[in-house]
């Protein structure tokens, strides 16, 4: 085994900041903006770092970066739809730029970063239970900073956990909008019988009618069906 890769108590003492670090975020955006900083301190001869959840069509969904050049270089992949954190994600492996100047692949994006300060990259996918979520990145301005096998294997292994993590909150976000618009479904679903039976009572309309009516007025007002119908209500409650 090559002595340069890092023991199992180096690799505890990384992951368990990671997953403290984690556990005390409320948001997915927060989260990934802690991971970049902690991958730019862990990954030897990385200049800047970054994280990105990405869904399932491969947009981005959340990022996090270290700074503006590393956010940078992020967005023109989502905006060129090609680069090296991409193909981590879509491919589910390791992806390494030893040196952009020499680098054939993703020419579009390599044209468009030729300006920064950026020779060597290293993404490694976010997956857990089998979802491919997103993927991680180091950045750094000199060509080769990231040639020892033990960096790809730091990031893997670090990976691991930040996907398992990651996922959680992802998950528990998209309950949460789930259930916040479940909630708020129900309460348009109630606002609109409540217009309903006002126009019902006011006009001598049937069940049919009265919706076609509400119908008609969202589309002359240019307005949500469940906002005429709060006007109405509101309307009645006023008098």
């Amino acid at each position: 085994m090559n002595d340069s890769l890092p023991s199992a108590g180096e690799l505890a003492a990384l992951t368990g900041p990671l997953a403290g670090g984690f556990l005390s975020e409320q948001s997915a955006s927060k989260a990934v903006q802690s991971l970049a900083y902690i991958l730019k301190d862990a990954v030897p001869g990385a200049a800047g770092a970054g994280a990105s959840l990405i869904n399932a069509r491969g947009r981005r969904d959340s990022a996090g970066a270290t700074d503006p050049m590393v956010l940078q270089a992020d967005k023109l992949q989502y905006t060129l739809a090609q680069g090296p954190c991409l193909s981590a994600w879509a491919e589910q492996r390791p992806i390494i730029i030893r040196d952009t100047r020499q680098e054939a692949r993703w020419p579009k994006w390599i044209t468009a970063v030729k300006d920064l300060p950026l020779r060597s990259v290293l993404s490694a996918p976010l997956t857990t239970g089998g979802r491919h979520i997103g993927a991680i990145k180091v950045y750094s301005p000199a060509a080769h900073a990231f040639d020892d096998p033990a960096v790809g294997f730091l990031i893997e292994r670090l990976a691991a956990p930040a996907a398992v993590l990651l996922g959680n909150i992802w998950d528990r976000e998209a309950a949460q909008r789930l259930n916040s618009d479940l909630a708020e479904a129900l309460a348009n679903r109630d606002m609109i019988s409540r217009a309903q039976g006002v126009l019902i009572e006011r006009m001598n309309l049937g069940a049919e009618e009265s919706l076609a009516v509400l119908l008609t007025a969202a589309r002359e007002e240019n307005k949500p069906l469940h906002a005429v119908a709060r006007e109405i209500v509101s309307g009645m409650t006023d008098r």
